[in-house]
């Protein structure tokens, strides 16, 4: 028994393991990703690359995976322990044939979690598609056989031979990245947080030997242990990389880098022991893209970014000569962004780092290595070479957990109402309906609308529903953005303005609005994380 809904999720199939997620729905989902991927690429027999991070239900819903592609006439390839990057790499280097790749794993939520998420191979594109439950393989479960008796048995979740080196490969591409580092010395530190990022440790002293760099990669809370002891498999939450930051402190680091659950993110820590925040990295890294694109003679590169991220990003984008995009938050959104706009680079605050020319990957290896070759290029340290970078004061991503007898209306009618508020003509701001709802202070004679600001890509995007380029010329003196979360009973407030004073004072008279409106709606509201508001 399972939780039939989780095939109704847009993203990822994701849940409590083994009541909403397990073995049986593993099973399904492979059967129904073969008969996608055989239908979409009208590929009889499709090859599926399938990886598995460290918690302690992925061997078994892997196992289950594996013989649920083999069983409706796909070929699984099976790679064991692996970061989301490297099976989404391998499926664009269709390695050993493979089209499409799946993974097990439920990335930054807590040990009790699981899920699976899978990509295709778009040949037109170049780029990786997110393959959606709701979209692509829920109408196939659901036409499933009727019959209760027992598929025939699958295959081995273990591969023919030693080969394939998926995780061998995906490594030293990363550090093909960067020319420099094999003149690096000094230390790095890396805290995969007992993920699966635990294998880059050998794996980056294998490639750094290789090329006969001097630098030393050293790491805490290595060992890959699915409970998570050490610390929250997001690094992104207050207080989460302690450890880290004192531990580059004491081995005088260059600086440390923290990995997510599944390892496609990553956050950093400058040489103080300073936490870099996920938009901050988003600038510096999209503001090197731009200067390589405009060096190799490339005219007004994009760079897309997504609706939460600091308008630092904006503004870094500008100076250094690209065209800022705002994407609907999400990977789904901002990979579409990437291909329509031709960007250089895409990112979100959450520490999501998009590289085009890779198929559009999102990728936590490549992020460090682009910005450890930054490091090296420029001489500086890395706290140097961020002090250009201003961020703005900023309330951080501040979630509310809604409880109602429907939490999604609930929200619905929060956005609905905040936006009547801030449309009426007294309040002097935009409203921006591109995710939730975006409201930038205060208006301005030259943009008469906010899709005077937001400029719609009347050709690829016409409805403007899926990102929209920022028009030169503005910058808001404060600026704040609600929206529910896609699966959970949450509403997730950001606000930031050029104050800090005017943060602080926004952001708890906008909680104490909510928690009004929710007395008077029969709801209750409590928060759950307070963001940059309150320490840890």
């Amino acid at each position: 028994m399972f939780d039939r809904s989780l095939m109704q999720r847009k993203a990822d199939v994701r849940g409590v393991y083994p009541n909403q997620i397990n073995e049986e729905l593993a099973w399904f989902v492979g059967q129904c990703l073969v008969q996608y991927v055989a239908q979409a690429t009208q590929t009889a027999n499709p090859r599926i690359i399938v990886g598995r991070d460290g918690r302690t239900s992925s061997p078994a819903l892997y196992s289950s995976l594996v013989q649920g592609i083999a069983a409706a006439g796909g070929v699984a390839l099976p790679c064991g322990l692996a970061t989301t990057d490297m099976v989404q790499w391998g499926v664009g280097e269709q390695l050993d044939g493979a089209i499409a790749g799946v993974m097990i794993t439920a990335s930054h939520n807590p040990p009790e979690y699981n899920g699976i998420k899978s990509v295709l191979l778009n040949k037109a594109t170049g780029g990786l598609d997110m393959i959606s439950p709701l979209l692509h393989l829920a109408p196939l479960f659901e036409s499933g056989s009727a019959s209760g008796a027992a598929a025939a048995a699958g295959c081995s979740p273990f591969a023919s031979g030693p080969n394939l080196r998926l995780q061998e490969k995906f490594t030293e591409v990363a550090c093909q990245r960067s020319q420099n580092l094999a003149k690096a010395t000094g230390h790095v530190v890396l805290d995969p947080g007992n993920g699966v990022g635990g294998l880059f440790v050998p794996l980056l002293k294998q490639a750094l030997a290789a090329c006969k760099s001097k630098a030393e990669i050293s790491a805490v809370a290595e060992r890959i242990d699915g409970t998570f002891p050490t610390r929250p498999s997001n690094p992104g939450l207050p207080g989460a990389v302690k450890l880290l930051q004192q531990t580059v402190i004491e081995r005088g680091a260059k600086f440390g880098a923290a990995f997510d659950g599944d390892a496609d993110r990553v956050f950093l820590v400058d040489e103080w022991g300073q936490f870099v925040s996920g938009s901050l990295l988003l600038a510096a890294l999209g503001q090197n893209a731009i200067r390589k694109a405009l060096a190799a003679g490339k005219k007004n590169p994009a760079v897309v970014y997504s609706a939460v991220s600091s308008w630092l990003v904006v503004e870094t984008m500008r100076k250094a000569g690209g065209r800022p995009v705002v994407s609907r938050v999400g990977q789904d959104a901002l990979k579409v962004a990437l291909i329509k706009t031709d960007a250089v680079f895409g990112g979100e605050s959450s520490a999501h780092y998009n590289y085009p020319e890779s198929y559009g990957l999102d990728s936590g290896l490549f992020s460090m290595v682009d910005f450890w070759d930054m490091l090296l290029t420029s001489g500086q340290s890395c706290s140097e070479l961020l002090s250009s970078l201003a961020p703005w004061p900023s309330s951080g991503e501040v979630n509310l957990r809604v409880e109602s007898n429907d939490w999604k209306q609930t929200s619905k009618q929060i956005i609905e109402a905040l936006t009547k508020q801030y449309n009426d003509p007294a309040a002097d701001a935009y409203v921006f309906t591109l995710d939730g709802v975006g409201v930038f202070h205060p208006r301005s004679p030259k943009f008469k609308t906010v899709d005077d600001l937001f400029l719609i890509d009347t050709k690829n995007d016409p409805t403007g529903a899926t990102y929209r380029t920022v028009a030169d010329g503005y910058t808001p003196k404060w600026w704040m953005n609600v929206r529910a979360s896609n699966n959970e009973p949450l509403l997730r407030l950001n606000v930031e303005a050029q104050s800090a004073a005017d943060v602080t004072g926004r952001t708890y008279s906008l909680i104490s609005w909510v928690q009004k409106f929710c007395v008077e709606n029969n709801a209750k509201v409590t928060v759950e994380d307070w963001g940059n508001l309150r320490s840890a």
